[in-house]
């Protein structure tokens, strides 16, 4: 059973008891437990359920707690009670209840897989709990029976976790079902996790059955479901700043996106800001936040209070930096104007210059925001990031998401320290460790699992960006356990002593892409060098038309990066012009078409690896691969954007080249793929490589998890080999008050 405990501040005692008891009692059966989730109606006046659980073998439960004392209740009137000494003087908690229970039950019957015979496969129960009226009260006062609503109650005498258990199995004989089979349970929690949104459009039956649209049509046909992190990451909304890490694909803007619209919806009042770094992610980034929001609310998000705002900023939308200056009396510096003014080695640092300046000008940055979301994190200056932070108002929530391995830029992986510093007493002003006071809600969280790119792409893609089997030696590696642990592999063999042979394997369960099944590994990277560069775009524009006749897929499906930004310009605007020849229509965003789009329908998109960050294709052509690691001084940025473009597909990565280089590279990325189950190289001297992935702070998380996870286990041990529940009851509530 997964539990998630959406807002932390919600300190309700009651609650907390309850919620201790359904961890215990259910923590091994198959399901999903909530608190206050979902919001079931836009009606403010109906509160979510206090509880919701879906249980695979059980069915759908909504329990409602009471918090009144047996005196409180004057009588029951079937639906209706009659309340003395109260906050009213009727309530209806099992018609809430109900209404509660169908709204969810509605959402499965939609589902024709959830029906059989016309009967609903997922039946519901309801309960009421009453923690502070025992069972004898209750009888005594003739309260018994005197409702027509099959509901059952859950006293004070079954706030254990046995007795817990046993009770919500005594629900009426007409509400039994039957265990959901995989496929059904799979459909159900998609349904009940809101991401039957992310749903793509239906496939027409193809020409062929082995064309590249009937493989991804079958690909498509999974039913989406979120997996456990990204789940409770989605709905959870912490009281301060939390990091999420994840690679690329790992679906972290999808989990922000969710995030950010059940924010809203929870605290329709507060103003809340998402902000990213590529302008081209802004189309995409309202999407999915308007398709979450409407999926819960019905209705579109209120843009007064959650704004969408690309860093920076331009004349046609304001940036975060931009609304901040502009709300200070200052006019904000545009790109052209920083360059003028400061210096700089990296892009980023022009405005992180720019915030500089504001952090530094006389008065207080206004508190602008409730809670600010940070996408692209790693692409960010450090001065960004503190001038968000003091645009909020306490307590202080950024959220921001963050990977180092697609760093286009920097060569650092920050701690919290280094963004943010400490105070006056040494003591860091944004602390990532551990969890928050309640303990359900992590401060830093790693998201493993990949669901874009095919298990073979993603494992090629990291071993060459890492340089692991360059023939000159590796540039960048992670040199401990843990660390590969944390972006999904797995050490099969050896040591991290240096000259020593180590291999790693990506488990399926952590790239469930199944594309790699249907047509095998050797299919999805090819690798074409040429001799010059009009033969390579020749050969590009051929395939291009062939994926669009042959393989039926859409031009909108098909992506160009090129690594050539010297002839970028020559070399798209000849791709542009042989694709139109063809009847083959393309787009540079940016260039004849707002830099806020990244894809159009009817048209292929041509692209260099900053504006194709965080985008995503069926198809990528990744042209002029030569020019990675040309110049030695910036090889593990030019070895990051190679990592990046080829994580862009969801599908199919074809590279193109020109001469030896090419060729070159071309035979690093075929021994590579000799064996992409299991990759075994020599441990890098950390002497020689350029880049570690790994920091202390990264290391202290894991091993608090560790230990948390190993006293988590023994504990329920222990309480459960204790027989008296009175004395099982007391020790859990003690041992509650002191952590």
């Amino acid at each position: 059973m997964q539990f998630i405990w959406s807002d932390a501040e919600d300190e309700s005692y009651i609650d907390r008891e309850l919620w201790k008891c359904l961890k215990l009692a259910l923590s091994d059966d198959d399901g999903l437990s909530y608190h206050r989730y979902p919001i079931l109606s836009t009606d403010r006046s109906q509160r979510e359920p206090d509880f919701l659980i879906l249980h695979r073998d059980w069915g759908l439960f909504i329990i409602n707690c009471i918090g009144c004392e047996i005196d409180n209740i004057k009588e029951i009137n079937d639906l209706v009670w009659e309340m003395e000494d109260w906050h009213s003087s009727q309530v209806n908690p099992l018609a809430q209840a109900e209404d509660q229970m169908w709204a969810v039950l509605g959402k499965f019957r939609k589902e024709r897989s959830l029906r059989e015979n016309r009967q609903d496969v997922i039946q519901g129960h309801i309960f009421i709990a009453l923690p502070f009226v025992s069972r004898s009260e209750f009888r005594e006062k003739g309260l018994v029976g005197a409702t027509s609503s099959p509901a059952t109650f859950l006293f004070a005498d079954d706030f254990d976790p046995i007795k817990l258990r046993n009770r919500l199995q005594e629900y009426p004989p007409e509400e039994k079902q039957d265990p959901l089979t995989d496929d059904q349970w799979g459909i159900a929690k998609g349904i009940l996790q809101g991401t039957s949104v992310l749903k793509r459009e239906p496939r027409p039956e193809s020409k062929s059955d082995t064309s590249k649209s009937a493989l991804l049509r079958k690909v498509e046909q999974q039913m989406l479901s979120m997996d456990r992190e990204q789940h409770s990451l989605a709905i959870q909304i912490p009281p301060g700043p939390q990091r999420i890490r994840g690679l690329s694909g790992s679906g972290k803007t999808i989990v922000m996106c969710m995030k950010a619209a059940w924010m809203h919806l929870r605290f329709p009042q507060w103003n809340i800001a998402y902000t990213f770094y590529t302008r081209s992610l802004y189309a995409m980034i309202k999407s999915l936040i308007t398709r979450f929001y409407r999926y819960w609310a019905e209705q579109d998000p209120d843009w007064d209070r959650i704004q969408i705002f690309q860093g920076w900023g331009g004349k046609a939308q304001p940036g975060l930096y931009s609304t901040v200056a502009t709300e200070m009396k200052i006019t904000p510096r545009n790109y052209s104007e920083a360059r003028n003014v400061f210096s700089y080695t990296h892009f980023n640092e022009l405005l992180g210059k720019c915030c500089e300046e504001l952090l530094n000008t006389e008065g207080d940055i206004p508190k602008l925001f409730d809670a600010i979301f940070i996408d692209e994190g790693q692409d960010f200056h450090f001065s960004f990031y503190n001038l968000c932070l003091r645009s909020l108002k306490e307590p202080k929530r950024l959220i921001w998401a963050y990977d180092e391995v697609q760093s286009l830029e920097s060569l650092s992986i920050p701690t919290a320290i280094d963004i943010f510093g400490t105070n006056n007493d040494g003591l860091p002003n944004v602390n990532l460790e551990g969890t928050y006071s309640d303990g359900e809600i992590e401060k830093d969280v790693i998201l493993y699992r990949c669901y874009r790119t095919p298990r073979p792409i993603l494992v090629a893609a990291h071993v060459f960006g890492m340089g692991l089997l360059r023939p000159e030696g590796a540039v960048q590696f992670i040199p401990s356990s843990g660390g590969w642990e944390d972006i999904g592999y797995e050490i099969v063999s050896g040591t991290f002593t240096p000259g020593e042979l180590l291999t790693i394997k990506r488990p399926e369960e952590n790239s469930p892409h199944i594309l790699e099944k249907i047509c095998g590994y050797s299919e999805l990277i090819q690798c074409r060098a040429f001799s010059t560069r009009d033969d390579e775009i020749n050969w590009v524009t051929d395939q291009i038309y062939a994926n669009i006749n042959d393989d039926e897929l859409k031009p909108e499906e098909i992506l160009v990066i090129t690594f050539d930004w010297k002839k970028m310009e020559h070399d798209f605007t000849l791709l542009g012009h042989m694709l139109s020849e063809k009847g083959v229509e393309s787009i540079r965003p940016g260039h004849g078409s707002s830099r806020s789009q990244f894809q159009q329908k009817g048209f292929v998109t041509l692209s260099g690896i900053f504006p194709a960050k965080g985008n995503e294709a069926s198809v990528v052509y990744l042209i002029g691969f030569e020019q990675i690691g040309i110049n030695e001084k910036i090889i593990v940025q030019s070895r990051n954007q190679a990592f990046t473009a080829m994580t862009r597909t969801r599908g199919w990565v074809i590279i193109t080249g020109v001469g030896g280089r090419a060729e070159h590279l071309f035979s690093e990325l075929e021994n590579i793929l000799k064996h992409p189950d299991e990759i075994t190289f020599t441990v890098p001297d950390p002497t020689r490589i350029q880049r570690n992935l790994d920091n202390l702070e990264y290391e202290r998380r894991r091993n608090r998890l560790k230990e948390a996870e190993r006293l988590t286990t023994e504990l329920r041990r222990l309480l459960f080999e204790i027989d008296d529940p009175e004395v099982r009851k007391k020790l859990l509530s003690r041992l509650t008050e002191e952590s």
